[in-house]
């Protein structure tokens, strides 16, 4: 999958061979010779986006953590027998690291059918927050965001007021643009 870093500041990407292995964790591994192993050194986080199955985007922002236990090696390199004959002169040149926490989301790209995004975190990182929202307390119940939705991710509640859907929303700040009471009843997290 395509997989970036940080590099003196920029971002830099590559493809990553990822294995999901017995124990429900994602692996991969790299050569302590490559930037790409420097790069974790120095900050031991990276983004992965691909697409899956033409419809599905993935997002995913996770810190890794390298792996020493020896089962896991061995489970690793019984999925990767090309990868294992490719370092067996020198096996102390490579480095196994697990994701171990992150956040990020799936998000149904657009067709015929309606967007859907869920988000989501693991191993206690936190799950990003939509960037806009409704304050119930600023809404005023008028319905002109619900009016300008584009994906009907807005409806309004039993109190009259309105609220975002965030399986439906694009996130795309059209409703935030429309609101009268922007930064009051609608608001961004861009700010």
């Amino acid at each position: 999958m395509p997989t970036a870093t940080v590099n003196n500041g920029q971002p830099e990407n590559r493809i990553i061979d990822f294995n999901r292995l017995t124990d429900g964790n994602l692996y991969f591994m790299t050569s302590k010779g490559k930037p790409f192993y420097k790069q974790l050194c120095e900050r031991p986080e990276l983004v992965i986006n691909t697409l899956i199955d033409d419809n599905y985007s993935l997002k995913l922002r996770a810190w890794v953590k390298e792996e020493t236990r020896p089962e896991i090696w061995d489970e690793f390199f019984a999925l990767n027998p090309g990868t294992k004959k490719m370092y067996r002169k020198n096996f102390d040149i490579v480095e196994l690291y697990k994701l171990e926490k992150g956040e990020g989301e799936m998000f149904h790209l657009y067709a015929e059918e309606r967007i859907r995004r869920a988000r989501f975190a693991f191993g206690g990182a936190e799950k990003l927050p939509m960037t806009y929202y409704i304050d119930a307390d600023g809404c005023t119940g008028c319905g002109i965001c619900q009016e300008n939705c584009v994906e009907q991710a807005i409806y309004q509640t039993d109190d009259g007021k309105y609220a975002i859907r965030d399986m439906d929303c694009d996130d795309c700040g059209i409703c935030y643009t429309k609101c009268p009471l922007a930064d009051t009843a609608l608001k961004s997290r861009l700010k």
